[in-house]
């Protein structure tokens, strides 16, 4: 029946078999022919249901559970169930069933379930009227919201639309906020540790704003924002970070301009109907200072209008000398919902930092460190870094009917860094004692960008084949304004552990570069199910880009560039039952070169291009509370440029190569889930053969592998909350929690220098926590056994030790 607040139900009872459409009064009914309670929910029965649309859906699950289904035909019009097959309970078939449509449901004592309706089937989700059931709400998993536990189980990044993990013939991993806070994580780099084949990319050690990815052995140019784009320079703070997802392998088809290695896509939180107020304090190993607040409600009385508010405090020293980071981030947003088909979400975000310039210290030949890891080197009485990070959004999206869902996003972003400071050059070796080659650098950089966004997604039939369709068109626009001045500052013995006292010069004539790029693109994707039971999915697609850029040094203006490029996308997965599946997939990506990147002759040269070809197989354990994934791909990029240096020697001009083709291989594997109750995991591991295959410029370089690419990258991370019933001593155990893991990362060279090779390390974390109603108060132990080790190094004078031993205390408070 249906109740004044728009609800569907679904009573246990005894019928027919037959499914009635009553079209003039909009209800759909089936009763079925044996008697189940659903509130038990308990008793597993045979379910064969393909994924289909889901009133037809439902009235299989009827006719299959023994179970009378009725309500309103509008609140499942234009959305699809899920494919259910196997021997699950009632309440099991149900989640499966409605995974993605953004409909939960409630089962009540006296065996009803009510089914909460949420309009958009894209999976954006809406908020519903209020509705207090103790112990039995659902609030069903999308590709937008918050996960609870470990396993994420949907998608965005993917396909920009709803999309189940385990039907998706692509390799995409998704870190959730319960993980990032068991683990104590307090910035993307130490995310990234949680997922296969990505680490945190960057030659600035301990600069928060440094969060760009490397994937697969390329380092990305950029991050995500909700599907959007975000500057390179920008910054990021976990303080609103819902999930982080990592798409591997080329994403142009989607994105545009991208390294072939992957896209990382950070998801902020959403506002939400029911008012929870969170105020946490956390405190450190080096005077670590955070206070973080996260505000949400509804701003209205009918709901229609939800607001969140998250802001975060950090004052931190470090292990490094003379570092200290000051840093706030503020992120309100508002979500309007004036309909049933519509929704508006606007959000901002601005992150403020400030501390030194940290370039690490110098390394021997052997790679080894050459002086203590917290030796500051440099002046610390310059002015460092400052980087002011600005970001407002929209997204609206609108269901036309049935089949057709608009959305459009437009962001403004714009990031400002500043930096002063002594940069080490090299290392200059002499008998008496090596020196360090500083340069002095005072730089300004601004980069604005506008993006605007419009997809259109379609699902429909044509005979028995299911289409999920995605049409989208891109426009951005970034300008980047960059004044520097530069000059060499006298060579340092590194025995002397330089503090240096530099006095930069009094007139300091700037080199101003500016730069303009303009870039549309359009797409084109069909994720299709094929056989009857759907459980063959193809996923195809195309884009087009052309993209416009203009460059100019004191005024002097580079010749523009203009380049156009179609990339494509198509895999196929197949689920061998509904737990395994199995998929092959072959990706295209494209990046233009920097405007100023020519040739001998003056012209400019060629985008970089990419291919990637991946097989790999999914599994889903433990009524899928437990996902993996294995995955083999080689990927290989071409065009890429390299500083001509014949021709300099040979001219004294300025000219690059472009013959340069890299090569990346490697098998990755990933757990996350659930084992047992209270028992959770994440597990990865990544072997990575990364090779460069020509090199014009330098013939030796043909065969080594690319810079700071670890053959070997392991993580092993698990935790348990301990049940109600669980004792120790006569101690009762309910509330408390308890985690740890490993971290290992095999041999690696510098970036810029493959003579030198870093050891490999393995560092050990734990974790204590103990939760009631109201909060948390957690423990976070890092590098437990105090292994000194060195993370990443861009040649020998700039290298990054790792953290060593610390300590990270919080107490989280829920009103």
């Amino acid at each position: 029946m249906r109740d004044g607040a728009g609800r569907v139900t679904i009573a246990a009872g005894v019928g027919l078999g037959l499914m009635t459409v009553l079209a003039p009064v909009g209800l759909v009914t089936l009763t079925a022919g044996a008697s189940v309670a659903v509130a038990a929910g308990m008793d597993r029965i045979a379910f064969d249901i393909p994924a289909r649309p889901l009133d037809e859906a439902l009235a299989a699950f009827g006719r299959q559970a023994g179970v009378q289904v009725s309500g309103a035909a509008e609140v499942v019009a234009g959305r699809r169930g899920g494919a259910v097959q196997g021997q699950f309970s009632v309440d099991e078939a149900l989640g499966r069933l409605l995974a993605g449509t953004g409909i939960g449901w409630i089962t009540e004592a006296d065996g009803t379930v009510t089914l909460l309706p949420a309009p958009a089937s894209d999976g954006s989700s809406t908020v519903l009227d209020p509705l207090t059931v103790t112990g039995s709400r659902r609030a069903p998993e999308t590709a937008t919201g918050p996960v609870q536990g470990y396993l994420a189980t949907r998608t965005a990044t993917a396909t920009k639309t709803d999309a189940a993990i385990l039907e998706t013939p692509l390799s995409v991993q998704v870190v959730p906020r319960d993980v990032i806070e068991d683990q104590g994580s307090l910035n993307l780099k130490d995310v990234y540790e949680n997922v296969s084949g990505v680490q945190q990319a960057g030659n600035t050690l301990n600069a928060q704003s440094e969060v760009l990815p490397m994937i697969r052995g390329f380092e990305s140019p950029g991050l995500l924002r909700n599907g959007l784009r975000a500057t390179s320079t920008g910054a990021v703070d976990l303080v609103n970070v819902e999930r982080v997802e990592v798409l591997k392998g080329p994403a142009s088809i989607l994105y545009g301009a991208l390294e072939p290695g992957g896209v990382v896509n950070v998801v902020t939180k959403r506002p939400q109907a029911e008012a929870a107020y969170v105020l946490e304090q956390q405190l450190g190993t080096d005077e670590l200072f955070r206070t973080s607040v996260d505000l949400t409600g509804p701003v209205t009385i009918d709901r229609d209008l939800l607001y969140r508010l998250n802001a975060a405090y950090t004052d931190a020293g470090s292990f490094r000398d003379e570092m200290e980071v000051d840093r706030y981030a503020v992120a309100p947003s508002l979500l309007w919902l004036p309909d049933d088909d519509t929704e508006l979400l606007v959000d901002l975000a601005v992150v403020h930092e400030e501390q030194p310039y940290d370039t690490g210290i110098p390394l021997g030949t052997d790679g080894r460190p050459l002086v203590d890891p917290s030796t500051f080197f440099g002046d610390p009485d310059l002015d460092g870094r400052t980087i002011d990070d600005y970001t407002a959004a929209y997204q609206l999206t609108h269901r036309l009917d049935d089949t057709w869902t608009l959305r459009n996003q437009l962001q403004f972003h714009r990031a400002d860094a500043k930096n002063e400071a002594l940069r080490p050059r090299g290392v200059v070796d002499d008998p008496a004692g090596s020196l360090l080659r500083f340069r002095y650098q005072n730089e300004d950089r601004r980069e604005d960008e506008i993006q605007f966004v419009l997809d259109a997604t379609a699902a429909f039939q044509t005979g028995t084949v299911d289409h999920e369709v995605l049409l989208g068109a891109e426009l951005i626009r970034q300008d980047t304004d960059f004044r520097r001045y530069r000059a060499n500052a006298p060579n340092v013995p590194i025995s002397n552990n330089p503090q240096v006292d530099y006095q930069p010069p009094s007139d300091q004539p700037v080199d101003r570069i500016q730069g303009k790029t303009e870039w549309a693109g359009f797409y084109l994707q069909d994720q299709v199910s094929l056989l009857d039971d759907g459980r063959l999915k193809l996923l195809l697609g195309g884009r087009y880009d052309v993209v416009h850029q203009e460059n100019e040094s004191d005024g002097v203006a580079a010749p523009d560039v203009d380049d156009g490029a179609f990339t494509g996308r198509a895999g196929l997965l197949y689920r061998l039952t509904p737990q395994y599946s199995v998929y092959a997939s072959v990706t295209q990506s494209f990046l233009p070169q920097t405007p100023g990147t020519l040739d001998q002759s003056g012209s400019p040269i060629d985008p970089e291009e990419g291919l990637q070809y991946e097989v790999g197989a999914k599994a889903a354990f433990f009524d899928e509370q437990l996902l993996a994934t294995v995955s083999v791909f080689q990927i290989e990029k071409e065009n890429v440029a390299v500083f001509d240096n014949a021709f300099y020697n040979a001219t004294g001009g300025s000219a690059y190569l472009a013959d340069v083709r890299e090569r990346s291989r490697g098998i990755e594997f990933d757990l996350t889930g659930q084992l047992t109750d209270g028992l959770k995991v994440v597990a990865n591991y990544a072997f990575t053969e990364t090779e460069t295959l020509s090199n014009p410029d330098d013939p030796s370089a043909v065969g080594q592998p690319l810079g700071g690419v670890p053959r070997h990258k392991a993580r092993l991370w698990m935790s348990y909350d301990f049940q109600e019933g669980d004792r120790a001593g006569g101690l009762d155990l309910d509330g408390w929690g308890l985690g740890g893991g490993v971290r290992y990362t095999g041999t690696s060279t510098a970036q810029f220098d493959p003579s030198i090779e870093l050891d490999d390390y393995i560092v050990t974390d734990a974790a204590l926590w103990y939760a009631w109603g109201g909060g948390r108060v957690g423990l976070n132990l890092y590098n437990l056994f105090d292994e000194a080790y060195i993370v990443r190094a861009s040649d020998r004078s700039i290298a990054h030790p790792g953290q060593p031993f610390a300590v990270l205390g919080s107490l989280t408070l829920r009103f």
